[in-house]
C-alpha cells in the first residue's frame, strides 16, 4: 500500500522545513522589495512599473504588437492596450496598425518616449547596482542561467 504525497503545507509545517531554505522564498521576497522601490524610483521619471515594462519592451524591439508586449512584459493583453493608451495620450509613444497585418497594433517610441526611457533607465540602474552591490558579473550572470533553468522546468508544466 502507497502512502499519499505530502501537501506543501504538511512539508511546510514538518520540523525539517525552514522558508529560508525554499529558493521561491526569495524569489517572491526579492520581486516584492524590488517592485516597492522601483515604484518610488520610477516617480520620480513620472513612470509606473507597467509604464516602464510597456516602454522598455517597445525600446528593445524598436516597435512591438500588443500581443509581444504582453507576452515580454508578462501583462494580459487588456491590461497593455490601456497602458499603452495611457501611454499614446501622455505622448510617449504612437501606434499603428501593421503593414503586414491590419488586425496587429504596433506600437512605437515618440522623441519623449525615448527621453522617458533615458530617465527611467537612470532610476533603474541606481535599483540594479543596489542589488546586486557586492556581487560580480559573472555571479549575476550564474544566477540568470539558473532561473532561466527553472522557469523552464516550470513552463513544461
Amino acid at each position: 500500500m502507497s502512502t499519499p504525497n505530502k501537501t506543501t503545507d504538511d512539508r511546510a509545517s514538518a520540523p525539517g522545513f525552514h522558508r529560508e531554505d525554499f529558493p521561491f522564498y526569495w524569489i517572491v521576497n526579492v520581486h516584492a522589495r524590488y517592485m516597492q522601490i522601483m515604484e518610488i524610483s520610477l516617480k520620480k521619471a513620472q513612470l509606473d512599473v507597467s509604464g516602464f515594462r510597456v516602454l522598455m519592451v517597445t525600446h528593445q524591439y524598436g516597435k512591438a504588437s500588443i500581443s509581444q508586449i504582453a507576452e515580454y512584459a508578462m501583462a494580459k493583453m487588456p491590461t497593455v492596450t490601456k497602458i499603452v493608451g495611457r501611454l499614446r495620450e501622455d505622448g510617449l509613444v504612437t501606434t499603428a496598425s501593421s503593414e503586414h497585418d491590419a488586425r496587429v497594433t504596433e506600437v512605437m517610441l515618440t522623441d519623449a518616449g525615448r527621453q522617458k526611457v533615458e530617465e527611467a533607465m537612470a532610476q533603474a540602474s541606481k535599483v540594479f547596482e543596489k542589488g546586486f552591490k557586492g556581487m560580480t558579473s559573472s555571479q549575476v550572470a550564474k544566477m540568470n542561467l539558473s532561473l532561466s533553468k527553472v522557469l523552464d522546468n516550470l513552463n513544461e508544466l
